[in-house]
């Protein structure tokens, strides 16, 4: 830096402040040889220090410190972040108060519930309970035993079904809130209206009406093992039917199964100590990347994304009076019979009313969303008059997969919960 007076020529360094509270300088003058002076750093961004030479004017040299001068732009950056800090407490403060609101609105009437599902071959069952209000508290479920549950066929009645309930063997075992009425002599058949109708003490009669549809046939059309590495095996198999032509009809795939897996070492020949495990559960999950079950909703490089159904229901939109191969895959299924492990599937196509598809599949939303507080409420559909609930029918035809023999004397099996 240079400074100039009326005589003499002064030079200053540059002088750089730190952190540290003093700073050296040096001033060099014509003549007169250096001088040391202090500068003390402030908070200003710059300082004047004075400096009396012998023989000389007061001369005023700037020093400039290493702090900058706070700027428009950081000036609203720190107000935005003051702001954001005491946005955060507001919300903090808000987390922890509680409001109580009572609530003024009406109370839901409790109805009378029915659950009827009318099948070919089973004698006609009925299980009825009672809803009840959210503000309900404590609400104590109860067996109904004193309901009249009548059975009406193309309009007229058909038989009163009797109650079949029993109490628990210990007091202090909770109570079931359903209650079952069955025939003990009445089947459904085709060809007819039947007509339940409930009439439970304090609630208005509530009924529904449903028929049998006709079922449809199935067949296992083929079965094959493809090895999808890694020593893993999958086991493709197709089910083939005829959609008729006549009507929408409705549809859902169960089926049933009944499989043993030897946890033995399968390089080695079968172990008599060893334990074959035996465990029963449903396959129609293979049917998830079926198109007519479960559409494909996006194609991602690593995923497939289909819309949940695990009711596995559909309709025949897609192939109105057409033939049908569904594709059911199973990764990871192998039975080597040498180890006496062995499958018993029964695929099984049923035909179901309209009813009871819009019942499942209004009940699988509901079911998804009601532990989702943001989530917008699914109601249930019914067809019950007077109440809620569902009677619905359904037949079935079925094929069936057996791979190894089940049981074989000698074996020892375990059954498996899971």
């Amino acid at each position: 830096m240079v400074m100039k007076n009326m005589r003499k020529r002064v030079t200053l360094t540059a002088m750089k402040t730190t952190r540290k509270p003093i700073a050296l300088a040096a001033m060099r003058i014509p003549g007169k040889g250096v001088i040391p002076t202090v500068a003390k750093s402030t908070k200003n961004p710059v300082n004047l220090t004075t400096m009396k030479i012998p023989g000389e004017p007061v001369l005023l040299a700037a020093v400039k410190t290493t702090r900058k001068p706070v700027t428009p732009g950081a000036a609203k950056s720190t107000g935005g972040i003051v702001a954001l800090v005491a946005l955060m407490l507001v919300v903090l403060m808000l987390a922890g108060c509680e409001t109580v609101i009572d609530y003024k609105g009406p109370e839901t009437e409790p109805k009378a519930v029915i659950y009827a599902l009318l099948e070919p071959d089973r004698f006609i069952s009925v299980t009825i309970s009672e809803s009840h209000s959210v503000f309900q508290i404590p609400w104590k479920p109860r067996q109904i035993r004193d309901a009249t549950v009548r059975v009406y066929r193309d309009g007229e009645l058909l038989e009163t079904l009797a109650y079949q309930g029993s109490d628990p063997a210990d007091e202090n075992a909770p109570v079931s809130p359903y209650s079952k009425y069955t025939s003990e002599t009445n089947k459904p058949e085709y060809g007819h209206v039947y007509r339940i109708e409930v009439m439970i003490p304090g609630y208005p009669a509530a009924y529904g009406e449903t028929e049998l549809p006709a079922p449809v046939a199935v067949e296992l059309a083929d079965t094959t093992y493809s090895d999808i590495g890694y020593g893993n095996r999958r086991l493709t198999v197709k089910l083939r039917f005829r959609d008729p032509a006549d009507g929408k009809n409705y549809y859902r795939l169960t089926a049933p199964s009944t499989r043993g897996n030897y946890y033995g070492d399968h390089g080695q020949p079968y172990d008599p100590e060893q334990k074959v495990y035996v465990r029963i559960n449903d396959l129609s999950y293979g049917a998830l990347g079926d198109p007519i079950i479960s559409p494909k909703q996006e194609d991602d490089e690593f995923f497939d994304v289909y819309p949940q159904n695990e009711y596995y229901i559909f309709t025949d939109d897609l192939i109105p009076g057409k033939e049908y191969t569904l594709n059911l895959e199973y990764n990871g299924f192998h039975f080597s019979t040498e180890h006496y492990e062995f499958l018993r599937a029964f695929f099984r196509l049923n035909s179901i009313t309209r009813d009871l598809y819009l019942y499942l599949q209004s009940y699988s939303a509901y079911d998804r969303t009601m532990d989702n507080p943001v989530a917008e409420p699914v109601p249930v559909y019914s067809n019950i008059t007077n109440g809620l609930g569902i009677v619905g029918a359904l037949s079935f035809s079925q094929d069936s997969l057996i791979i190894g023999e089940y049981p074989v004397e000698g074996v020892q099996y375990e059954m498996q919960l899971y």
